[in-house]
Formats: C-alpha cells, structure tokens, sequence
C-alpha cells in the first residue's frame, strides 16, 4: 500500500502538465533518487507516464488520456459541450462543467479557446472555497462544518475566503441569490459566475461555469450573463436527464 500511495503521489507532481526529472521528483516528493527512479519507471511501462530518451524527463502518458477518455464518455460530457459552445459564442467567456472531487471541483469539459482568456490557460483542478464552480457544488450540496474545515485556504489569491465562518456565509449568500461568484479569487483580473446543474431530483453533481476578464464581467453585466448561464445550465440537466430515461 505504500508503494502504491508513493507511486500516485509521484504521478500527481505532473499535474500541472510540466516535463519533469527524476532529481526534481525526488526533491518534491522528499524520496531518495534510487527509489524515485524505480517508481518512474513502473509509471512508464504502466503507461501513465512517458520518457523523452533525449532529455531523460518524463511527462503525462498516453494511459490517462485513454482513462480521461472513458470518464469523458462516463459523465456524458459530449451532451453538454454544444451547449457550452453556444454559450461562449454568445458571451465571449470561457464555459466549463465541472464536478467534485475530495477538495476539488475537476473540469471534464471546457468549450474551445476563446480570444476572452487569451492563451493563459485555467486549471483543471480549482480549490472549491476559491472557485466560483466549487462553490456552486457545496452551495447545492449538504456540506458539514468538518469538510469546510479541512479545505486549501491557502489556495487562491488575498481576494479569496480566508475560513470556514466566512465561507459558510458566502454559501448561504451564493444559495439565496441563484448563483456562485468567483471575483479574482483565482486569478487577478478575471471573474466567473457559477450555476449549479440539478438532476431530477435536486441533485447536485455537476456545475456549470462561465469565466472571462474583468473587462467582459463587469458589475452591470452580471445578471445578464447569470441569466443566460442558468438557461444553458437548464439545458444541460434536461439532455442529461433525457439521456438517462429520467
């Protein structure tokens, strides 16, 4: 079991999509270089990581785009990406669906590159007390004190909820007004607003987000685009409810 906890703690620091060397593994992982080695190696014949013989540095390998692939199909993510790209198109933003994992809320589609976010790329894993997505996941979720506890709060800009007390109230707010906010918690100088994505019965598993640069999310143009996020969040549940026989 250790060995396989190290092991996915060393395919954890690729995360960040970076090439990487055995040296730096090890010093991040505080693992001698011997063990390091081994375990990089098992990852590769695994097919999760891969090596560059020029370079002797290692990268993502082909094995998890093929398990990404499965949990693309998995979550029925192909039924709400026209909907995300109508959305973009619409707005000029960047839209997301997301869910939850652990700490995280996870992308698993985003609509395509949109000249609002520049080449600056969003992150696949958002902190959930710093995201306007994450939010949107515990606001429509029962959530103990315990897990608003145990989240990142140091993840995130000083714009960002600092605790649990205060993001407790700022769930409460997110509930009453229909939406989450995200106001350069993340990154300076962009917003997103996020809308939960409810199932047939009140769930909520997925949440649907609409991100772009303080130029374009400006104050007086929030409700408007809250109110087209919601109605393409609504879709979205309907397609996959539809698909389910729900």
């Amino acid at each position: 079991m250790q060995t396989v906890a190290r092991a996915l703690s060393v395919l954890d620091c690729f995360r960040g999509g970076e090439e990487r060397g055995v040296s730096e593994v090890a010093r991040q992982q505080g693992l001698a270089v011997s063990t390091t080695h081994r375990l990089l190696s098992a990852l590769v014949q695994a097919g999760f990581l891969e090596k560059d013989e020029d370079s002797s540095r290692y990268r993502v390998g082909g094995a998890l785009a093929e398990y990404g692939q499965i949990a693309y199909r998995q979550h029925r993510i192909y039924l709400a990406e026209p909907c995300l790209e109508q959305l973009a198109a619409t707005t000029g933003a960047s839209c997301s669906v997301a869910i939850r994992h652990t700490i995280h809320a996870v992308l698993l589609g985003t609509s395509r590159w949109r000249e609002s976010d520049g080449h600056r790329l969003q992150g696949v894993r958002l902190p959930l007390h710093a995201s306007a997505l994450g939010k949107a996941l515990l606001a429509w979720s029962d959530t103990a004190d315990s897990e608003l506890e145990s989240l990142p709060y140091d993840e995130g800009t000083a714009r960002s909820v600092s605790g649990p007390a205060e993001l407790r109230a700022e769930l409460t707010l997110t509930r009453e007004r229909g939406y989450a906010y995200n106001d350069e918690e993340l990154d300076p100088e962009f917003r997103t607003i996020g809308i939960p994505i409810l199932d047939p019965a009140g769930r909520c598993r997925f949440a649907l987000g609409l991100r772009g640069p303080t130029t374009l999310m400006i104050p007086e143009r929030v409700p408007f685009l809250v109110e087209l996020a919601k109605v393409t969040a609504s879709d979205i549940a309907a397609r996959f409810a539809a698909n389910t026989g729900a």
